[in-house]
């Protein structure tokens, strides 16, 4: 239920609310929030140096963006990039299968792993994989909070390339019915 769901990426500090708690579980999701999501969904959360970093990979993210080491981590990581121009475009909101392929890539699947091409391989596995539970976009639609909410609470129970369940990864372990404990 959307209670539990939200609990969870609370509780693991994927997403937190704004300075009033609240979700904002309509409102859409730009590449940095997403690269934060990414970040905080994985075993590097903790190397992520707190506030902005005047260090910066992308033209278009200024020293001191709030998102600089998020984006670093996500693109050190393999599972974001930036666009040929040298631009991150960190206020862009972010697509299905742009979301599918990061997700991707943070399970350890590459491309070559995929069968057909981009976007219809992501979106496809991204489904197999149960990531999609929840929510109701298609290829080509913009992501909101509430989709990304349940796609990282997705992610804690979907199979890494390598075979294991994602939450291993993280120390967390599933109860016998297969839930996050």
């Amino acid at each position: 239920d959307l209670a539990s769901v939200q609990g969870t990426v609370q509780a693991l500090g994927i997403m937190t609310g704004d300075e009033n708690g609240n979700m904002n579980l309509p409102a859409s999701i730009n590449r940095a929030e997403f690269a934060k999501m990414l970040v905080m969904a994985s075993p590097y959360k903790d190397s992520v140096a707190s506030g902005a970093s005047n260090y910066s990979l992308f033209s278009d993210v200024r020293r001191g963006h709030w998102a600089t080491e998020y984006i670093r981590v996500a693109v050190e990581q393999g599972w974001v990039t930036g666009y040929s121009d040298g631009t991150f475009r960190p206020d862009q909101t972010i697509k299905l299968e742009e979301a599918a392929a990061s997700l991707l890539r943070l399970l350890g699947y590459e491309n070559s792993d995929l069968v057909g091409s981009y976007p219809a391989a992501q979106i496809n596995k991204f489904h197999a994989l149960g990531l999609g539970d929840g929510i109701t976009v298609t290829q080509g639609q913009l992501l909101t909070r509430g989709d990304c909410m349940y796609i990282f609470y997705n992610l804690m129970t979907a199979e890494t390339k390598s075979g294991s369940v994602y939450a291993t990864t993280l120390g967390c372990s599933l109860t016998a019915s297969g839930e996050l404990d």
